[in-house]
């Protein structure tokens, strides 16, 4: 084996070692990568739950308003019914 063939020798196992490291830092990246990734998507996913506990909170209270407003417009409608029968008794008196 001359010089030459010695050299081709060290430059291959030289390439072949950095290739690892570099393998292996890259998975290291990766990972790091992933567990950004990861942590991201679990506040993502707690701020989801928190807007949707709002979204039904205020979806349950639209209800209760909702509920009230009928109530009312009952109330409203019978006292509207009344008054009407009222003045046609009173339009009836006048005649």
């Amino acid at each position: 084996m001359d010089f030459k063939d010695g050299l081709s020798l060290l430059s291959l196992v030289i390439a072949f070692i950095a290739l690892w490291r570099n393998q292996k830092k890259d998975s290291r990246d990766d990972g790091a990568q992933i567990s950004e990734v990861l942590v991201k998507l679990e506040i993502l996913q707690s701020d989801l739950k928190e807007i949707k506990a709002d979204f039904k909170s205020e979806v349950k209270a639209i209800r209760t308003d909702l509920e009230v407003f009928k109530d009312r417009l009952v109330v409203v409608e019978q006292s509207t019914k009344s008054a009407h029968k009222r003045l046609d008794e009173l339009h009836e008196v006048e005649k």
